[in-house]
């Protein structure tokens, strides 16, 4: 609901209140038609669709209640701006003045490219690389339809993907040095590489939203062995249940299939204190995964770091609106020059933006510093098994 008493974060040059003062009896009935008229004609899984004139001359109204000016004068309103910069020095001071203590960040598969592991939708990226499958289309193997019929492209990739084969990228220990300073709130990945617990990140930490190979079930519901199923994916050969014969898969979540209920659980309650959402290495194309840039509350700073832009509004004039009205709308980016109030952008590739970062941060050292004991400790642990057989 539009408040007239909440002009914090946004001022007017010269405003005019002459026809404000008339229009406020139907603010909340406004605000009502706004809300309603919004969700039937947007068209965006970021929020905003391309809004009938009819919309935009009800936001623009509403604005201008809430700010005691007229529409004529709310071209010159403008919105305070939650970061100095919209590039990595503007979040690097944001995050040094003390401002993160709940940082979300939300990751793809582009972070894992420089580990060896494929991203899915570039030219060299996983499902360009399917062909040898003999699959329909690519995304067919990650279908549950084409799985129950014919798991063994799942399970020969799976044999490629599987945790282990893989080392933890400078992104990925940049998440936990997030932790390590405290302001880590969580991890949502998209990825079912492991490679941020591998890191040493607790795994309360990482929302795996798209599920990994920690467990896996038959196609009747049966747990199945977690050591059986590894044996299996490393060999590329479908597993099937002791108890009822039907195919094994781990606990991936495939085209179709719910996201994990813990997913939705840490949604809810981590977007309420987020204070800085971090966004890397994804295309923002599958929801509801996609949609969680929207929940961040409005005056949060975001960050996209990639190597090219994605789940941006479609209309950055809406969303401007919306800001000014007080009504909170989740939005997708607004990198626009003219509009834009608090998402800042790198394109590139994410090592390089999350090594740019921890300069302007002051953590260059602390990251190759927990590189570097991550490495050792995870050089121990591989050794260990033959140094007990050696005596």
């Amino acid at each position: 609901m539009a408040r007239d008493d909440a002009q914090s974060d946004v001022s007017v040059d010269g405003a005019n209140a002459r026809d404000a003062e008339d229009a406020r009896s139907s603010d909340d009935d406004a605000v009502n038609d706004a809300s309603s008229s919004s969700s039937s004609s947007s068209s965006s899984g970021y929020g905003f669709g391309r809004e009938s004139a009819e919309m935009v001359a009800l936001m623009e109204r509403l604005a201008a209640q809430r700010l005691g000016t007229t529409t004529e004068a709310l071209a010159r309103a403008t919105v305070d701006k939650a970061l100095e910069s919209f590039d990595l020095a503007g979040v690097a001071s944001y995050v040094k003045s003390g401002r993160a203590k709940n940082v979300v960040v939300m990751t793809g598969a582009g972070i894992s490219v420089s580990a060896g592991i494929p991203d899915f939708r570039s030219e060299s990226g996983l499902y360009a690389r399917l062909g040898e499958y003999d699959l329909p289309y690519p995304q067919a193997v990650f279908e549950l339809g084409y799985f129950k019929d014919r798991p063994g492209p799942f399970y020969r990739l799976a044999k490629e993907l599987y945790p282990g084969a893989f080392a933890p990228t400078p992104t990925h220990y940049f998440i936990k040095l997030l932790h390590d300073k405290g302001i880590l709130r969580r991890c949502f990945t998209q990825n079912i590489d492991s490679l941020e617990r591998a890191t040493g990140l607790p795994k309360e930490k990482v929302v795996p939203a798209h599920g990994n190979f920690d467990g896996a079930h038959c196609l009747r519901g049966h747990e199945a062995d977690v050591d059986e199923v590894a044996d299996a994916c490393r060999a590329g050969t479908p597993m099937i249940c002791s108890k009822c014969g039907e195919y094994v898969k781990p606990d991936i979540v495939f085209f179709g299939e719910n996201l994990p209920r813990r997913f939705f659980e840490c949604a809810q309650e981590d977007f309420e204190v987020c204070d800085l959402l971090i966004v890397i290495g994804t295309s923002l194309v599958v929801h509801p995964f996609a949609g969680l840039i929207e929940r961040p509350k409005e005056d949060v700073p975001r960050l996209l770091i990639n190597m090219e832009k994605c789940g941006e509004a479609p209309d950055s004039h809406m969303s401007r609106l919306y800001r000014l009205a007080g009504l909170g709308r989740g939005t997708g980016f607004d990198f626009d020059e003219d509009t834009n109030y608090r998402d800042a952008l790198y394109l590139g590739a994410c090592d390089d933006g999350i090594a740019e970062l921890s300069e302007l941060l002051g953590w260059k050292e602390d990251l190759d510093a927990l590189i570097k004991s991550c490495e050792i400790r995870n050089k121990l642990a591989q050794e260990a098994p033959a140094e007990c057989l050696n005596g």
